[in-house]
């Protein structure tokens, strides 16, 4: 089983510092093709969010405000062989989290082929 990222930019050491989480690689895709067809954007309205100033107080990690930070990601968990996507969260807001269980949950059904 491997954890990979894919990120869209590497401004200073971030790429290097996100390595204390992951520790499988780390994909630089600058042209952000992984993120489309389509691209989904988060809005200035999303910075007012009562439920993401809650959420971006609660961070107890270091973080910066630097970047590109209107790209909305997401979460996938991909089986192996032809088991397909096991797990799939797109951010529907900024700031949106997955739920870690279901992760992990899906994370167990991975078959060892």
């Amino acid at each position: 089983m491997k954890l990979v990222a894919v990120v869209k930019e590497n401004l200073d050491t971030e790429v290097e510092d996100f390595r204390e989480f992951i520790k499988g690689d780390i994909y630089l895709d600058e042209a952000k093709h992984f993120y489309g067809p389509k691209i989904r954007k988060g809005g200035f309205m999303s910075l007012l969010s009562p439920s993401l100033i809650s959420k971006l107080n609660a961070i107890k990690l270091p973080n910066n405000l630097k970047g590109e930070g209107w790209i909305m990601g997401g979460v996938l968990v991909l089986g192996s062989g032809d088991q397909g996507i096991l797990f799939e969260h797109l951010e529907a807001k900024v700031g949106d989290r997955c739920d870690i269980d279901k992760v992990m949950e899906a994370v167990a059904k991975i078959s060892s082929e």
